[in-house]
């Protein structure tokens, strides 16, 4: 059997520096809240604008909250973890469809390299806001009832038919 050499490995794991102890990689640490990091004047991204969030006062936003009120984002620096979970099915076909379409957007197809489908999962977890925030759990938990109720409704209709 012929042994198989990777000359090249494309993968943004591959491409994240290590840490700086290997008991770091061993004992999955909570991550830290998500402030934004501190960039110097005179570094290369002192020229780039901050990013201005979108916000639409009307329209399909159901929690009415702004971009700006949800905490900041992981940087890019931060380690990747594997979620591994069972979803429904047409929520697994949703994601995808979702990053699809978002692909797709401005009439020019982006490949999957450019809008991997892990990262529209990250940004719907994200919006789902801050865990430390009263607010955000009792608006979460709204939701979780309304999707619960409305399954179980969904079902006993199918049983009574």
């Amino acid at each position: 059997m012929t042994e198989l050499k990777v000359k090249r490995l494309d993968s943004p794991l591959a491409r994240q520096t290590p840490p700086a102890d290997e008991t770091e990689q061993d004992s999955p640490a909570r991550a830290p809240r998500r402030a934004r990091p501190a960039v110097a004047r005179n570094s290369a991204l002192a020229s780039v604008p901050e990013a201005r969030d979108t916000q639409q006062n009307s329209g399909p936003d159901a929690a009415g909250a702004s971009l700006s009120a949800l905490p900041d984002p992981p940087p890019l620096s931060e380690q990747l973890e594997l979620l591994s979970t069972r979803l429904p099915s047409s929520l697994r076909r949703s994601i995808s469809e979702l990053t699809t379409a978002l692909r797709a957007r401005g009439g020019t197809r982006q490949s999957q390299k450019a809008l991997p489908e892990q990262e529209v999962l990250a940004v719907l977890i994200w919006l789902a806001g801050d865990p430390e925030d009263p607010a955000t759990i009792q608006r979460l938990g709204r939701a979780l009832d309304t999707y619960r109720g409305r399954r179980y409704a969904a079902e006993a209709r199918t049983l009574g038919s």
